[in-house]
């Protein structure tokens, strides 16, 4: 897969992630592709209360998941400018 700013992979744990940016309503809304049998996990950034960002799954349930995996996209985008 050649990595582009909508369409990249991320390594979380060995694994090599499939990543797609999309946007709905004006908002970047992420989907990840595990390489075995687990479920894509959809993903983005909402803002707490107190202005603080967090990643967060669509639907929720997959928190801890959406937390680690947000972590790397954020570094993928620090990486390329």
């Amino acid at each position: 897969m050649e990595n582009d700013i909508n369409n990249f992979e991320i390594v979380l744990l060995g694994m090599k992630l499939k990543v797609q940016k999309h946007s709905i309503n004006g908002e970047a809304v992420f989907r990840v592709v595990y390489p075995d049998n687990r479920r894509p996990l959809v993903l983005t950034r909402a803002i707490h209360s107190e202005d603080h960002f967090f990643w967060t799954s669509i639907p929720e349930g997959r928190q801890a998941e959406a937390e680690a995996v947000g972590a790397q996209i954020s570094q993928y985008y620090k990486s390329v400018g």
